[in-house]
């Protein structure tokens, strides 16, 4: 609840609107770090930049993506956090020998990417990145997890069209939506049925919660339990958006 106090109060100041931006920069100067970036899985172990907080950690993405090392890559295929502290040390340049070397010289000195799945399957990356080395306290490191979460669900609402209304809050004791199983069978059941990735399944499927006023996890639930058609959920979004999921 308090990441999301925080991102409403920051949308507000600003005059804008929830952004998979805002959680982006709002998370970056919460933990006092010097950037962060939100890349999107777009088929087998390749990532998009859905967001970043300034043309310098673009670079330093687009450095990773060249290279084909680095925390974020690491993070993606272990599925686990990778926590660099310092990208100067021999551990980080004989683990990442190209990558490192270059981040060090445009003053990059520590970097931390946390993976994002759908239970065993990979969605993306959030990446956190700092001009001095040393390490996240253990509550930076959970803010961080939630801030990347968050930042994941208001992509998914980009991708599908909506626009999430500063109004609107979240149960503090409620299971984030996308930790529940019946979610990720239903994304599963949807990717299969229409040959999508995992996360082009989440953005029809949110769409059609959002169209049809349930929640993710309702409209999940129903696809599971057959109520819903897995090819119905793209069907009719793609009728509403003339051919486009999100586009409304």
């Amino acid at each position: 609840m308090r990441i999301w106090t925080s991102l409403t109060s920051r949308a507000r100041d600003q005059a804008g609107a929830l952004s998979p931006h805002l959680a982006c920069s709002t998370c970056a100067a919460e933990l006092g770090v010097s950037g962060a970036s939100l890349l999107l899985t777009a088929g087998r172990n390749t990532l998009e930049l859905a967001s970043t907080t300034s043309q310098r950690v673009r670079e330093l993405e687009e450095l990773q993506a060249r290279a084909g090392e680095g925390p974020g890559i690491d993070a993606l295929e272990s599925g686990w956090p990778i926590l660099a502290e310092d990208l100067a040390s021999t551990r980080s340049r004989r683990r990442w020998p190209t990558f490192a070397a270059e981040a060090v010289s445009r003053g990059v000195h520590a970097m931390f990417s946390l993976p994002l799945a759908l239970g065993a399957v990979p969605l993306g990356v959030f990446d956190l990145v700092h001009d001095t080395p040393g390490e996240l306290e253990h509550t930076q490191l959970l803010d961080a997890l939630l801030y990347a979460d968050t930042a994941l669900a208001l992509a998914i609402d980009v991708r599908s069209g909506i626009t999430a209304p500063l109004g609107v809050g979240v149960d503090p004791g409620a299971e984030p939506a996308l930790w529940r199983s019946e979610v990720h069978q239903a994304i599963d059941m949807v990717a299969n049925q229409l040959g999508v990735t995992v996360v082009e399944a989440l953005v029809r499927l949110r769409a059609y919660a959002f169209d049809h006023q349930l929640t993710l996890v309702d409209a999940g639930r129903a696809v599971v339990e057959h109520r819903i058609p897995a090819g119905r959920v793209a069907a009719e979004i793609s009728s509403a958006a003339g051919g486009e999921p999100g586009s409304r």
